[in-house]
């Protein structure tokens, strides 16, 4: 039989791994991983065997807004390391699906599909789209075969089950999710093609957080527009969006253009968020229909 160890001694092991890896390293690394030692969800996360502390966040958030529900579509931008893939893989059941996104590899977590991509590319989009349409396309099948034929041949009441399945097919291939979120932060530095001019570049787009708060503020910015462009083609009509962000005099224009996008738009820094972060979380509920990204954007 096997022994787990308790959530007690998982902790003493976290503090006194943690106690090693300070040894050595510089004034700022050793602040860093003291402060990781003693933060209460960082200790959390790794007693639950959560990939980090941001499932908290997602866990808040969820609680104060029931985003979630059994059986939604969900794709998660930035996913890498997949915390909050977890949480949303659990609230949406088996009969759910989670697509997370990442331009870093990832090995995603159990019972959550992954995909190595760069969000601001449009064949990106297609891809989400396809890999949706084929889930939904599987499990219409698997309908149509639990239905017992009435009679041989051509039915009317065949013929009327076809064409509102190529009817909801349609609508499920462009805009298959119920569910866009993005915690996305700049994940490593460039370390080739400086020459290159093209805007979609990811690498052009993406740095790690400077400490400079305004450079920051419009890092992540630019990151919630690509994370909404791409939620404008793919989130079906009364979908959820939700986006990380740090606050800023460019955060009200982001906000505007939101409240375009969707009926209900809310701000909320979760408990789990350190009070001296400057993160922020937009909320967003009942996406719009017939939505153009040229007005969205003017």
């Amino acid at each position: 039989m096997i022994q787990h160890p308790s959530v007690s001694l998982l902790r003493r092991q976290f503090a006194r791994f943690v106690s090693l890896k300070v040894k050595g390293k510089s004034s700022s690394s050793r602040k860093w991983l003291e402060r990781q030692s003693s933060d209460p969800f960082t200790k959390e996360a790794h007693a639950k065997a959560l990939k980090s502390r941001a499932a908290f966040k997602l866990l808040q958030i969820h609680e104060k807004f029931n985003i979630f529900r059994p059986g939604q579509n969900v794709v998660d931008l930035g996913f890498a390391p997949g915390a909050w893939s977890q949480v949303a893989a659990d609230k949406v059941t088996s009969r759910g699906n989670i697509l997370g996104i990442d331009i870093l590899a990832c090995e995603p977590p159990k019972g959550v599909s992954s995909m190595q991509a760069n969000i601001l590319s449009k064949t990106t989009h297609e891809m989400i789209k396809t890999h949706f349409y084929q889930l939904n396309m599987d499990k219409d099948l698997r309908k149509l075969q639990e239905i017992e034929p009435i009679a041989d041949g051509p039915s009317y009441f065949q013929a009327e089950v076809d064409d509102n399945l190529e009817i909801s097919n349609k609508q499920k291939q462009q805009f298959p999710v119920d569910v866009v979120m993005s915690d996305m932060c700049e994940p490593f530095f460039q370390s080739s093609g400086f020459g290159s001019a093209i805007t979609n570049k990811p690498f052009h787009r993406m740095a790690n957080t400077t400490g400079m708060a305004f450079k920051d503020h419009l890092l992540s910015i630019d990151l919630c527009d690509a994370a909404l462009i791409l939620a404008i083609d793919i989130l079906k009509v009364n979908g959820t969006f939700l986006c990380k962000f740090f606050q800023g005099k460019e955060d009200k224009l982001l906000e505007a253009r939101l409240k375009k996008c969707f009926k209900v738009v809310q701000r909320y820094k979760p408990p789990a968020s350190r009070k001296e972060s400057k993160e922020n979380y937009f909320i967003c509920f009942q996406k719009l229909p017939n939505l153009d990204k040229i007005q969205v954007f003017s």
